[in-house]
């Protein structure tokens, strides 16, 4: 009895083990520059907001090539666009998967103004803008 609890315990921790080495994530390419993401001023004032998820290639430390897996429509020219600004460490070869996150939060402004970016160490990005006041112009 002692001998088949050992192996269960044995065979246990072998798969415990092998499936945390399976399901953790490669890390990032570490990121050396990129241009600032921008929240399309029409899609602000619409308070339109959604997620665009991206493949991204990397040859050399530059984005080779940027594959839209799914996302809004409106919002996939600016994901693309700045993901294009993006470099790597030269000699960075990989692909990799990030999702571009558009929110409105807060309170209505009149003003313009800047909105919150978050890229996170995987290199997912957050962009947070606050709604924008309507503004109705009668004029005769």
């Amino acid at each position: 009895m002692r001998f088949l609890l050992r192996v269960l315990i044995s065979v246990f921790s072998v798969l415990a083990i092998a499936s945390c080495a399976w399901c953790q994530r490669a890390p990032a390419p570490v990121l050396t520059s990129a241009g600032l993401p921008t929240y399309p001023a029409i899609w602000r004032a619409a308070h339109l907001t959604g997620e665009v998820i991206a493949r991204v290639a990397i040859k050399d430390g530059v984005v080779n090539g940027v594959e839209i897996k799914s996302g809004e429509n409106h919002l996939q020219v600016p994901t693309i666009a700045n993901i294009k600004t993006w470099r790597f460490e030269e000699g960075v070869n990989s692909t990799i998967t990030v999702t571009f996150t558009y929110v409105i939060s807060g309170d209505p402004t009149d003003d313009r103004t800047n909105p919150t970016i978050e890229v996170l160490p995987s290199l997912d990005v957050r962009i947070t803008a606050r709604p924008v006041k309507p503004t109705v112009n009668y004029s005769r």
